[in-house]
């Protein structure tokens, strides 16, 4: 792991959760629950950034007895947990919406549409069942409860306005979208391989990023962006670990998130969540102590 210079007073932590919080497995080690447990201990506020759905993050917040906003949706949407209550959302604009989906739909590719709604009953809107490709009848078997299937003319006019477009698909084919994507008045990103084995493009409002969320819910709480520690392994972080005070790669990212970073911490297949807690957080927050300070502090 590397060492970063020192830095100020950490009072918020941010982790991503596939490939950082969670094991190739899916699992949280116990090695991170104590750290995470221990932070908060430590007068520290813990929260998940992610681009999953406040559903399938809540479960995971609850089983690590977390009390604090949630950022979702790769940063269109925060939520305060555990009351789901939605305090920040940063849409697309209708007219890029239905650009987008109609750049999909022309292209033969299946949207996944994911409105903005109340929280707690969340909803995945797509179209006719003959454009699923492999990867997407997958992702749809899994939000089952939540998939509406609209067609083609409601799809076109969503009711509502639209937090993500996504399209999971093999990233040759997704590749050759990026020009027509590009020309569309939003924030994109391609990744080569998502958590469903496949290439994943993802539409959000132009600027709109883990890294914007992670600033808004800082001013709402209070706290100086210095005063943040984020942890995360993929594209979607880079602009989060280059923002915050202290940006930890995982030890399986790739050069450019880890350049992004300023300082690595090991793979999470090695607890690489809990030895960067331990290492940049509470090593200093024991030291901070023993000083008779209350607070914690990055090095």
């Amino acid at each position: 792991m590397t060492t970063p210079p020192a830095q100020p007073t950490c009072k918020l932590l941010v982790i991503d959760i596939d490939g950082t919080l969670l094991t190739p497995g899916g699992e949280i080690t116990e090695g991170t629950r104590a750290a995470i447990a221990e932070a908060r201990a430590a007068g520290v506020i813990v929260t998940l950034a992610t681009a999953r759905r406040y559903g399938n993050t809540a479960s995971i917040a609850h089983e690590l007895a977390l009390a604090a906003p949630l950022i979702l949706y790769d940063g269109a949407l925060i939520v305060e947990h555990p009351s789901g209550r939605v305090l920040y959302s940063n849409p697309l604009p209708d007219q890029v919406a239905q650009q987008g989906i109609a750049l999909l739909l022309a292209e033969g590719l299946q949207p996944v549409i994911q409105p903005l709604g109340d929280p707690l009953h969340e909803e995945v809107w797509t179209g006719p069942v003959e454009l699923d490709s492999p990867w997407q009848q997958i992702y749809f078997t899994v939000h089952a409860a939540e998939l509406r299937r609209l067609p083609r003319e409601q799809l076109l006019k969503p009711d509502k306005a639209v937090l993500r477009l996504v399209a999971l698909e093999a990233p040759e084919r997704l590749r050759l979208l990026a020009p027509a994507v590009a020309a569309l008045d939003c924030s994109w990103l391609l990744l080569e391989r998502g958590n469903y084995q496949c290439g994943e493009l993802t539409l959000l409002r132009a600027g709109c990023s883990k890294a914007t969320a992670v600033a808004a819910l800082a001013d709402l709480l209070h706290i100086p962006l210095t005063e943040v520690m984020a942890i995360g392994d993929n594209e979607n972080d880079i602009g989060m670990l280059s923002r915050v005070g202290l940006g930890i790669a995982m030890g399986q990212a790739s050069a450019a998130v880890k350049q992004a970073a300023r300082a690595t911490t090991t793979s999470n297949s090695e607890d690489g969540v809990a030895r960067a807690i331990e290492r940049y957080l509470l090593r200093a927050a024991r030291t901070s102590d023993s000083n008779s300070r209350s607070r914690s502090t990055c090095l």
